[in-house]
């Protein structure tokens, strides 16, 4: 499964200075990131790097992904979802 996580323009602007494969930095700003940012949308088909980092998913305790980083959004693939309330 792959989907795009919506990103305000500011928040662009941080992840702009981040390498894909910096995973200890990835996963400080994705624990960061405010709750506008944790929107996902539908499914787009596009590929992405082998860089696992754990990312805060509204609703979800976990989202294990890889991580692609462009211009407007960041694309991720999950690799297992952890659910807290079991549905």
């Amino acid at each position: 499964m792959t989907y795009e996580l919506i990103v305000p323009p500011s928040i662009q602007r941080q992840i702009a200075g981040f390498p894909v494969g910096d995973q200890a930095e990835l996963i400080a700003f994705f624990d960061r990131l405010p709750d506008e940012c944790e929107q996902i949308t539908e499914p787009r088909g596009l590929e992405v790097p082998d860089s696992p980092v754990r990312m805060r998913i509204k609703g979800l305790s976990r989202l294990v992904v890889t991580v692609l980083i462009n211009d407007t959004t960041i694309t991720v693939t999950v690799i297992e979802i952890t659910d807290p309330h079991g549905d």
